[in-house]
């Protein structure tokens, strides 16, 4: 999977569409995506808050440390040597500081670290807020389900809390907006391989 997503694609003319539609502003993305394909669109790194890591990394499968490392060298060396889906456990990668297994950065146990790169985004997410407070302030979320809470709730809060704030969802099928901010909100029920471009296109067209 690491190695189909993160080292043998590129970014989908969707997620190019999106950084074309935010290039020019100031912005940061808040993510549940772990494949970096923002990243491979052009978003800068340092502009993406992951908040449940990138399968471009790994850790220690049991969590003894809170240091995250590449896994790019180990990815290449597994699949070097796969052996009808199956990898000698000599190539699997080892702990540095316990010597038990690794595992992709991504939360599929209780195990999953916050490293310093990834508390430095969570501080530059909640930095680039604060700059935002009582100005003006356009929220764009795509497919988050209603029940979200590391995403949605906190978007639909910080939407209720600033008085500038307009906030738009984008989701197939499902649109919620909260009844507390229903005047300053817009959902979009369709395809955003579809909507995206048009989107894209009106604003051109305004400019």
């Amino acid at each position: 999977m690491a190695y189909h997503y993160m080292y043998h694609t590129q970014s989908s003319s969707l997620m190019q569409t999106l950084y074309a539609l935010v290039k020019d502003k100031p912005h940061f993305v808040v993510t549940s995506n772990t494949d970096d394909h923002l990243a491979m669109a052009g978003f800068d790194r340092k502009s993406i808050f992951e908040i449940e890591g990138n399968m471009k990394d790994m850790q220690c499968a049991r969590g003894c440390h809170d240091k995250v490392y590449s896994n790019r060298e180990a990815v290449f060396t597994m699949r070097e040597h796969e052996q009808g889906m199956e990898i000698p456990s000599e190539y699997l990668p080892k702990c540095p500081v316990c010597g038990g297994p690794m595992q992709l950065h991504v939360p599929v146990n209780q195990a999953f670290v916050q490293d310093e790169d990834w508390r430095a985004k969570s501080e530059r997410y909640m930095d680039f807020i604060d700059n935002f407070h009582n100005k003006k302030l356009l929220i764009m979320e795509f497919g988050v389900g209603a029940r979200n809470q590391m995403i949605k709730a906190p978007f639909m809060k910080l939407a209720y809390a600033e008085p500038d704030a307009f906030y738009i969802t984008f989701n197939k099928g499902e649109v919620y907006i909260q009844p507390q901010i229903q005047d300053k909100a817009m959902g979009v029920d369709g395809d955003l391989a579809v909507i995206l471009p048009e989107v894209l296109k009106s604003l051109k067209q305004i400019k």
